[in-house]
């Protein structure tokens, strides 16, 4: 059981996004900073967001319309990556979960709104 004063976990990264096709698999703690690109382009409106990191490399582009999978309807994204794993192309799209746990954050005033990661550190 966490203590109050312990970091709530970030929720599963497939609550947050649903990938429609990946031509490399995605280990979470890519699939979070997907997520994290993805939310503050949905956010600030801007429509690429460079990667730089340890973890991976490349860019997040929003594709300016929503897709759905079975239920699951969202705001669509593209990401060519580059990770230890090789180079591919990631196409995904924003849940209602992921959508509303960033505005979530945003209203409660963390030090960066949309970004549920352990120990509330950016993930790299």
């Amino acid at each position: 059981m966490a203590s109050a004063d312990s970091p709530t976990p970030p929720p599963p990264y497939w609550l947050l996004i649903a990938v429609l096709s990946s031509s490399l698999p995605l280990r979470p703690e890519v699939s979070l900073r997907l997520y994290q690109a993805a939310f503050r382009l949905h956010r600030s409106g801007e429509n690429i967001e460079r990667l730089q990191g340890d973890l991976l490399r490349g860019k997040v582009v929003r594709l300016h319309k929503d897709l759905a999978i079975g239920s699951v309807v969202g705001p669509a994204f593209e990401a060519e990556i580059s990770t230890e794993q090789g180079e591919g192309v990631v196409h995904f799209l924003l849940t209602r979960q992921g959508l509303e746990l960033g505005e979530e954050e945003a209203a409660s005033g963390h030090h960066e709104p949309g970004l549920p990661t352990p120990g509330g550190k950016w993930l790299n």
